[in-house]
């Protein structure tokens, strides 16, 4: 929800904000897909989390059916756009994105490659460059299937500003476990210290 009012079972910007959050996620596919949330939704969350303080960390992503109709890059590009329009280029700066393909997220998800990533984050970063004068998005992340198995390839070989994981993380163990290979491959490559897992 936006700033305030009654939303019974839904959290306000003004109240994540009080309890202490600095960023708050929107715009996941599910969401999307059992709540009915739409681009213009996501647009209208992202400025509500602005205007109260609040980093806003997008999600955006492609069904299966529009990847195998090859339109993965165009249909992702969109959503990006919509999120961003209500933004000012300096806002923009202070915003994540994290690209999660819907078929490569869940149990029933199919991991992602590199090689079917790096087009689709490229054109998110172009997008994001383009809305944001130049200055782009805080980082571009990608989210999909990521555990300790895929982790390292996909910082590696991929336009990955760090990942965004969720399944694989649950446990202490997952976590620490990504923790030691996002580490690694900061201290492996300094350039690109700004990294995160």
């Amino acid at each position: 929800m936006g700033g305030g009012g009654a939303g019974t079972g839904e959290i306000s910007m003004r109240m994540a904000a009080d309890a202490g959050a600095q960023l708050v996620e929107m715009g996941h596919s599910e969401r999307r897909e059992q709540f009915g949330e739409t681009d213009e939704t996501v647009a209208r969350k992202a400025r509500a989390a602005v205007d109260h303080g609040l980093t806003p960390l997008i999600c955006v992503g492609e069904p299966g059916a529009v990847r195998a109709a090859g339109d993965a890059e165009r249909f992702v590009t969109t959503q990006v756009r919509a999120a961003l329009s209500r933004l000012h280029p300096d806002e923009i700066s202070q915003t994540l994105i994290a690209y999660e393909p819907v078929w490569a997220i869940g149990l029933a998800g199919t991991p992602a490659t590199p090689e079917q990533v790096a087009p689709v984050m490229g054109r998110i970063t172009e997008e994001a460059h383009l809305l944001g004068a130049g200055a782009g998005c805080r980082a571009v992340l990608y989210g999909g299937g990521v555990d300790a198995a895929n982790a390292a390839t996909l910082l590696r070989e991929t336009p990955a500003d760090g990942l965004f994981v969720g399944r694989a993380a649950w446990s202490v163990d997952g976590l620490l476990r990504l923790l030691a290979i996002g580490r690694r491959y900061v201290e492996a490559v300094p350039a690109v210290s700004s990294h995160t897992v």
